[in-house]
């Protein structure tokens, strides 16, 4: 049996941790590689952290969390195979945790989704953005086995570092996405999930939907958020986000929408959420930006809309046209499972992790 240990900062609670690392541990076991998981916060920590509460116990909590990773690092790390880091080692500090594992370890994998080297106002909160060391990544990537990036963007950059990089997108469980089965409704739902720290990017689009209102009955439907938006609309449903109902979200949404305000951080993005709504069968529109471009073929099974207008249109005619929504959905889906399937991700993921990939993609 092949053994990987799995570094994440937060735990399963998290979209990166769930679909960059965990998902893949069952089909990883049929394959002989084990894949063990070690997150630095808990659960109670991390949903602190969302709601930005408790920064005593936070503050106290913290070296006492770093004391046991350095633990992990120096004495367990070294007894597997490979090393599978997602993201970083620490939020905060410079990377001497990296250094370490590299040091300790002969196989080290860094996987990432966001871009992290790139500090974004809007999404991340002042003492955190103060204190992350962003020239960290750049430095440490050459250090590292490979460097696995989850869109051509993170690639370029990553690309400047290292001469091992390989782009594996964000993948879903099809099946699971294919039982969902749709809520009825008179009212037509637009549907938005995210976090709280996303929030501003759906605040964009209030001009689009404020008109859009004046012509047309539909629901808004928010998961996700901590706060209600303030918006001046006839019907906005929010809900609370948790693990045991992921899913089921997705049956209160007819159409699924990822709008992103552009920026250097906004282009790293994955382009997790359109999967996501693909994967349940449902229409997607979203802003053309970074690797939701790869994703959305224009008219086939979703829409792109740059401007305040465009968007007004394109929801406009998916309310209007529920063939069109259903033959987007139906489009939406084969595109999942030919192209962001659990399978097609991990047969990348166990050649990297194994040392048994041929062809190592330079960018």
């Amino acid at each position: 049996m092949f053994r990987v240990l799995a570094f994440t900062v937060k735990p399963r609670e998290s979209a990166d941790t769930r679909y960059r690392i965990l998902q893949y541990c069952a089909v990883a076991k049929r394959d002989g590689i084990s894949v063990e998981h070690r997150s630095l916060m808990g659960s109670r920590y991390f949903q602190w952290q969302m709601k930005n509460v408790q920064l005593l116990p936070r503050l106290v909590l913290y070296p006492v969390l770093l004391l046991l990773r350095l633990w992990q690092v120096l004495f367990l790390a070294p007894r597997y195979d490979a090393v599978w880091i997602c993201r970083e080692m620490a939020p905060l500090g410079p990377p001497l945790l990296e250094k370490l594992l590299v040091w300790r370890c002969k196989r080290v994998i860094l996987d990432m989704d966001d871009a992290l080297h790139i500090a974004d106002k809007e999404s991340s909160r002042l003492l955190p953005r103060l204190l992350r060391d962003r020239g960290k990544f750049s430095r440490m990537a050459a250090r590292y086995t490979t460097v696995v990036c989850g869109n051509t963007y993170l690639a370029d950059f990553y690309g400047q570092h290292s001469a091992q990089v390989e782009i594996i997108p964000t993948v879903v469980d099809a099946g699971r996405y294919m039982q969902v089965s749709s809520v009825r409704s008179e009212t037509i739902r637009i549907g938005w999930i995210g976090t709280p720290l996303n929030r501003h990017h759906l605040d964009s689009l209030y001009p689009a939907f404020s008109a859009l209102a004046k012509e047309r009955r539909f629901e808004l439907v928010v998961v996700g958020l901590n706060e209600p938006l303030n918006w001046d609309l006839p019907d906005i449903r929010h809900i609370k986000w948790n693990l045991a109902e992921e899913f089921d979200y997705f049956a209160h949404f007819d159409i699924g929408i990822m709008p992103l305000k552009d920026s250097r951080f906004a282009r790293g993005k994955c382009a997790f959420k359109l999967v996501q709504y693909m994967a349940a069968g449902l229409p997607v529109v979203a802003s053309p930006v970074g690797a939701n471009c790869d994703v959305v073929e224009q008219g086939r099974n979703g829409y792109l809309a740059e401007t305040q207008e465009d968007w007004h249109s394109v929801l406009r005619t998916l309310i209007d046209d529920p063939e069109l929504r259903r033959r987007m959905g139906r489009q939406g889906r084969t595109l999942v499972r030919e192209h962001y399937s659990v399978d097609a991700g991990w047969e990348r993921y166990a050649a990297i992790l194994t040392g048994s990939l041929r062809e190592v993609t330079v960018c």
